[in-house]
């Protein structure tokens, strides 16, 4: 447990100090590629407690999620409706 909040702690003061700078036009995609890694996390955590993780089935699980995520918010983009958070109410009911 120590490693973790150690982790938290590293992440939160390095996010804090990078001057990482992004162009706004991106942060659909980023955020839905942000939310597809957690439910694919989730969804591996499952897998790990009923002893059914594989790492091919791990990499469909990220996989799936990310062109799901992205080709909603893609398409979205285009028509210029927010179909994106169709993928964010599917990720959020697992």
């Amino acid at each position: 447990m120590i490693y973790v909040a150690a982790g938290l702690i590293l992440g939160i003061l390095a996010g804090l100090n990078l001057n990482f700078v992004y162009d706004p036009n991106y942060i659909v995609y980023i955020s839905l590629t942000i939310l597809a890694i957690l439910n694919t996390i989730i969804n591996l955590l499952h897998d790990n407690e009923t002893s059914d993780l594989t790492i091919p089935r791990s990499l469909a699980y990220l996989l799936t999620d990310l062109v799901f995520a992205l080709l909603l918010g893609f398409v979205g983009e285009q028509l210029g409706l927010p179909i994106y958070l169709a993928a964010v109410f599917a990720f959020g009911n697992n």
